[in-house]
């Protein structure tokens, strides 16, 4: 059999296709394009690189010890799901890590969930509903 010659462009074509495919495969690509994103809405708003969120006027630095726990509970569930997108906002808006949160310090503020299927926030939301309809 003879070995099919590709051509310079033929090459780097193919090139691009499996490494484009490999980081799709990975999710690389979703999280450059998510980076690029926020990146370009900081610039937009003229903040700058190093500040990615300016504060309202008049709000504190530090947050709120609950907002920063519901924070993680919404990084959670934006990972729970793949939410990339979602994520990297809501981490640029609220000034909070993009890093994936991990459970079991969740689990070390709130307590343990019975479910380890599902993410936290939703058996918070779970458990409340279900003491709101005993108390009926």
């Amino acid at each position: 059999m003879a070995k099919q010659v590709l051509t310079k462009e033929e090459a780097i074509n193919h090139l691009y296709s499996t490494i484009k495919a490999k980081f799709e495969e990975d999710g690389i690509l979703q999280e450059v394009r998510c980076l690029l994103q926020a990146k370009m809405v900081s610039m937009m708003r003229g903040q700058n690189e190093g500040a990615l969120v300016k504060r309202p006027i008049g709000k504190d630095v530090t947050q709120d010890s609950r907002i920063a726990l519901l924070n993680q509970l919404i990084m959670e569930y934006f990972h729970w799901h793949n939410y990339q997108y979602s994520a990297e906002m809501f981490g640029t808006e609220s000034s909070s890590e993009n890093s994936k949160p991990i459970r079991e310090c969740l689990e070390g503020v709130l307590g343990r969930f019975q479910h380890k299927n599902v993410p936290i926030l939703l058996e918070v939301v779970t458990e409340l509903m279900q003491n709101q309809n005993k108390k009926k």
